[in-house]
C-alpha cells in the first residue's frame, strides 16, 4: 500500500512541478523578454478613456464596472507599482538629465561607435549613388540634393543616441506622451486598475478559502488557495481588467449557495458581477437550482425553487439586454459572436485550457464524496461549451470560475495521495 502511495505521489509532484514551472516560464516570456511593453500602457489607458466615453467596442463596453471603480476611487489611491523598465523608457525619451555618461556608456556596449560610424559611412554612400542615379549628368541639381541631404544631419542620429531618443520623445503625439510619462494623470488610471486588481485579488483569495472552509479543514483550505493562485499566472498572457473582481464575485456566490444564505443577496451579488462578467454569473443560477433541486421535493416546493433559479439568471441577461440596446447602443463586436470555428483549428485552444485545468481535473474522484460537488458540477458542461462557443479558449482567464469551484477538492483530495501519519512515526524517520 506504501508503495502505492508514493507512485501516486511523485506523479502528482511531477505534474504539479511541470505546471508551476511551465508558468513561471511562460511569465518570462511575457515579461522578461517582452520589455518596454508602452504600447500596452497607450493601449489600456486609451481603452479606460474610451469606456467611460461609452465609446468602446463590445462585449468590453458592457463590463464597465471596473472602469467606473478606477475612475470614481482606485485612480485616487496613491499607489505606485515598480515598472522599471518603463520608467527607464519614459526617462530616456523625455529626460535630458537621464543621458548621464554612464548611460552614453551603456549604450556605447551594445552598440559600438565603430559600428554606428560604419552605419553612417555605408547610409553616405547610399545615398551619394541615389543622387547620382537620379541626376545624371546635372552637377548644379546633384550638388544641390547632396547639400540638402547633409543639412538634414541625419548622421547625428547614428551617432548620438541621446539626440535621437529626445528627438522622438519631443515629436510624439501628446496622447503617446502622457502615457509614456509615468507621472502624467493618463498613468494614474493605469495604476488604478492594478490597485484595483489588487486588491480584487486579496478580496478572491478570502473568499476562496472562506469557500474551502465549506467542505475541508483550515490547512486543506490554504493549500487549495495557494495552488489556485499558483495557477493564475497563466491567466495573464490575455488578462483583462475585470477578471478578479469577476472572480471575487462568483466565488461569493459560491459560497452564499453552498452555506444556503439569503436568496436576496445571491441576487444582488449576481447583480454587482453582471458589471464585470453577467455570462459568468448566469451560471450561478445553474448552480443554485442542482444544488436546492433534491429529490423527494413536492412539486410546489420544485416550482418555487425554479422560479428562484430563473429569476437569479434572469439578472445578468436582463442587465446586459438594457445595457446593449439602450444605454450603450452603438457599441460594436470587435470580433465574431460565434468562436466555434477557430477554437476548433487553433491548437492553443486547446492546449492552454488542458494546462489551466491539469491540477483540479486530477481530483474529480472527490465529487462523488462530496455532496454539494455531486448535485452542483453539471454546470461545468455547458460552461465550457459556451466559452467554446463564443469565445476564444486560448484566453484562460475564462475558465477561472471552473477552477475556483473545483479549488476545495485539490485539498482535500491530497489526502489521497499524502495520508496522514502521527508524529510519532514521522519523528523516527
Amino acid at each position: 500500500m506504501e508503495e502505492k502511495y508514493s507512485i501516486g505521489r511523485g506523479v502528482l509532484l511531477l505534474i504539479i512541478f511541470a505546471l508551476l514551472s511551465y508558468i513561471f516560464t511562460s511569465m518570462t516570456v511575457w515579461t522578461t523578454d517582452g520589455k518596454y511593453l508602452f504600447v500596452s500602457r497607450y493601449l489600456r489607458i486609451n481603452q479606460h478613456n474610451r469606456v467611460i466615453s461609452g465609446e468602446n467596442f463590445a462585449p468590453d463596453q458592457y463590463r464597465f464596472g471596473s472602469y467606473y471603480l478606477v475612475e470614481n476611487l482606485f485612480k485616487f489611491l496613491p499607489i505606485e507599482w515598480l515598472d522599471e523598465n518603463s520608467e527607464e523608457l519614459s526617462r530616456m525619451l523625455l529626460s535630458r538629465d537621464y543621458w548621464t555618461e554612464e548611460k552614453k556608456g551603456m549604450i556605447d556596449s551594445y552598440f559600438p561607435v565603430a559600428e554606428r560610424e560604419k552605419l553612417v559611412s555605408d547610409g553616405e554612400k547610399v545615398i551619394e549613388e541615389l543622387v547620382d542615379s537620379v541626376t545624371g549628368k546635372n552637377i548644379l541639381l546633384n550638388n544641390a540634393l547632396k547639400a540638402f541631404a547633409s543639412s538634414l544631419n541625419w548622421q547625428v542620429y547614428l551617432t548620438d543616441p541621446a539626440t535621437t531618443a529626445l528627438l522622438i520623445g519631443e515629436k510624439l503625439p501628446e496622447d503617446i506622451k502622457r502615457a509614456v510619462e509615468l507621472s502624467s494623470d493618463e498613468n494614474r488610471i493605469l495604476n488604478g486598475h492594478i490597485t484595483a486588481r489588487f486588491f480584487f485579488n486579496i478580496l478572491t483569495l478570502i473568499l476562496l478559502y472562506g469557500f474551502c472552509r465549506v467542505f475541508s479543514s483550515p490547512s486543506e483550505s490554504l493549500l487549495s488557495t495557494v495552488i489556485f493562485q499558483a495557477i493564475m499566472p497563466l491567466t495573464t498572457m490575455y488578462f483583462g481588467w475585470e477578471t478578479f473582481h469577476g472572480a471575487a464575485l462568483f466565488i461569493g456566490g459560491l459560497l452564499l449557495i453552498a452555506k444556503r444564505g439569503r436568496f436576496y443577496l445571491l441576487c444582488l451579488l449576481m447583480a454587482l458581477g453582471s458589471l464585470f462578467r453577467p455570462d459568468h454569473m448566469i451560471f450561478l443560477s445553474l448552480i443554485y437550482l442542482l444544488f436546492n433541486l433534491e429529490r423527494g421535493l413536492s412539486w410546489q416546493k420544485r416550482a418555487f425553487i425554479l422560479s428562484k433559479s430563473l429569476i437569479a439568471g434572469a439578472i445578468p441577461a436582463v442587465l446586459t439586454f438594457v445595457v446593449s440596446r439602450f444605454i450603450f447602443p452603438d457599441a460594436e463586436y470587435s470580433v465574431d459572436l460565434i468562436q466555434f470555428r477557430y477554437n476548433m483549428t487553433y491548437i492553443w485552444s486547446w492546449i492552454y485550457p488542458m494546462i489551466f485545468a491539469s491540477i483540479p481535473l486530477l481530483f474529480l474522484r472527490e465529487v462523488k464524496r462530496c455532496g454539494f460537488f455531486r448535485k452542483t458540477w453539471f454546470w461545468v458542461l455547458p460552461f465550457i461549451a459556451m466559452n467554446f462557443l463564443i469565445a476564444r479558449t486560448a484566453e484562460v482567464r475564462l475558465f477561472t470560475p471552473v477552477i475556483a469551484f473545483l479549488a476545495p477538492l485539490v485539498g482535500i483530495g491530497l489526502q489521497r495521495f499524502f495520508p496522514g501519519r502521527s508524529i510519532e512515526n514521522t519523528a523516527i524517520e
